[in-house]
């Protein structure tokens, strides 16, 4: 390394930064709530089906940002279930954990709520009958120790769901708007050592990383996420307001570079566009499913 080579952020500092991020826009998904249920729907319904929740059942949520997912399987668990909400932003946890408090939110399960790290999740082996984690895995450093970490806190038997966003050129309503940035700031979206939306987008990753911690039976379903929005305008404010990777970088933008953007994503998303439905936009999701082997598998 030359005298005037700076070292890279360690993987420490990344985690920290990634963190913060996320962070930085809780208020947004607070705001936002019911939206990203709405648009989450079809993966909500495909991950439930997968892991089968059941009265009695303990359940933990990983990144569970606003905590809509941990609540809707609440209300299948009780009687006599838990769910604990987790995500590693305080902010998030104390998003989910005031729904999770308000009256009729869910039924007698108990939900609670902790800061965790998807990657170091620091709680007993075989205390989960299912693990969930909706749009978090992609954005670990390390997705396999994070699996390794699921498989861990599973008991024989126990259930586990994950949906990650699919290619970058299957989710156009969020590939264009990186793609615009990077273009007008010549920055890359997500910086480099940042995982970004699509990180685990290639075929087979997800598959090769479930199976790599061990897990059984594991399945990988396609389910379609397309976005709608009554306007462009809608679309830029909520879109831009949700995507921690990118809402530091427009905010720091001069006022003719983000004009820029705006207009190149407007012009590139207008084939989706139509007078009386506003803007459809396709997205593809993937719902990896796998269950711990028991004792008997073996």
């Amino acid at each position: 390394m030359s005298a005037n080579t700076a070292p890279g952020p360690t993987a420490n500092q990344v985690r920290s930064r990634v963190h913060q991020m996320w962070g930085s826009v809780a208020g947004a998904w607070a705001d936002h709530a019911d939206e990203v249920e709405q648009r989450s729907k079809d993966v909500t319904q495909a991950m439930l089906d997968a892991v089968q929740p059941a009265p009695g059942d303990s359940v933990l949520e990983l990144a569970c940002g606003a905590g809509g997912l941990g609540l809707a399987i609440a209300a299948k668990v009780a009687p006599g279930g838990r769910v604990l909400l987790t995500d590693v932003a305080r902010e998030m946890v104390e998003i989910a954990a005031a729904r999770a408090g308000r009256p009729g939110e869910h039924e007698s399960a108990l939900v609670t709520a902790q800061v965790i790290d998807l990657e170091r999740i620091g709680l007993a082996d075989e205390s989960f009958d299912i693990v969930v984690c909706r749009e978090g895995l992609m954005f670990a450093l390390d997705p396999g120790r994070a699996a390794r970490e699921v498989s861990r806190v599973l008991r024989p038997g126990g259930r586990v769901s994950f949906a990650v966003w699919g290619p970058r050129e299957r989710n156009p309503w969020l590939g264009i708007l990186a793609d615009a940035i990077q273009e007008h700031t010549g920055l890359p979206v997500p910086p480099p050592g940042v995982p970004g939306p699509f990180s685990l987008g290639a075929h087979g990753v997800l598959e090769h990383t479930l199976a790599g911690a061990g897990l059984e039976q594991v399945r990988i379903e396609d389910v379609a996420v397309p976005t709608h929005d009554n306007s462009f305008e809608e679309y830029w404010q909520l879109r831009t307001a949700l995507a921690g990777p990118m809402k530091k970088v427009l905010a720091g933008l001069p006022t003719e570079t983000l004009d820029a953007i705006r207009e190149t994503v407007r012009q590139r998303l207008s084939p989706y566009s139509s007078v009386s439905d506003g803007l459809t936009i396709p997205g593809l999701a993937y719902v990896g499913s796998g269950r711990r082997p028991t004792a008997t598998d073996r």
